[in-house]
């Protein structure tokens, strides 16, 4: 991992503990990017790093005519620490590497076979995922589960498919933990709702690229959000 990389980790980390203890309450506004590289005594690439990674967690947003302000629902109850064992903390960051390499490929051929079939099973999950995250709040893994598992069912790969299904009950062990956070932060619930509903418009335009592109960013938004978490984890 780089300097910069520990650097904006260690800072995220710290602003989410001011914000925790009631420093920085739901609703304010954060100090500026000036204000913070002058806190930190850092150049501005850190601080906008680690401002993306709690933009990313759901912890703050930002609004138009500039700035950063915590979410409204951010709160010491919420923002616990996720409970992680020491043999899931290596599990997790080998199973996003897997699914870095997987996942993207998977959107991109699906693009290019998915049926009209799989195309309106996508939409059906995409759908449950919607009513079941952002209307009802609810962490809607298994929507997601499925989701990512009918995009790679539309690769027609069958060496694909079955990595996928090897790796299933580690998956859902790890989204258990890592939707946690989200369950109070509708703002990040509509977030990632958005990314799934980005990778499907990309399949359904039959855009390879494109829809690799939105399976990464997807990806390194929930990444982002571990490293809040997971100490040193490399983003």
């Amino acid at each position: 991992m780089t300097k910069k990389e520990q650097i904006s980790q260690m800072i995220s980390r710290e602003l989410l503990k001011l914000i925790e203890t009631g420093q920085y309450p739901p609703g304010s506004k954060l100090p500026t990017e000036m204000e913070l590289t002058a806190r930190f005594g850092v150049s501005r690439i850190p601080i906008r790093e680690a401002l993306s990674v709690l933009r990313a967690a759901g912890v703050i947003s930002s609004r138009q005519g500039g700035g950063s302000y915590v979410e409204e629902a951010a709160g010491s109850a919420l923002l616990q620490h996720i409970r992680i064992e020491s043999d899931d903390v290596e599990g997790i960051k080998y199973l996003f590497e897997m699914r870095k390499i997987l996942e993207p490929e998977a959107a991109y051929f699906a693009a290019l076979r998915r049926t009209p079939e799989q195309l309106t099973r996508m939409k059906q999950l995409l759908k449950r995922l919607e009513n079941e995250s952002v209307d009802e709040g609810k962490s809607a893994m298994k929507a997601d589960v499925e989701f990512h598992r009918s995009i790679i069912l539309a690769t027609h790969n069958p060496i694909m498919i079955q990595m996928l299904e090897s790796l299933s009950s580690l998956y859902e062990r790890v989204l258990k933990i890592t939707l946690q956070p989200n369950l109070r932060l509708k703002q990040k619930r509509k977030a990632v709702y958005k990314e799934h509903q980005n990778i499907l418009l990309a399949i359904e335009a039959e855009e390879p690229e494109l829809a690799k592109i939105q399976c990464v960013i997807h990806l390194k938004n929930a990444e982002k959000k571990l490293s809040l978490f997971l100490k040193d984890y490399p983003i």
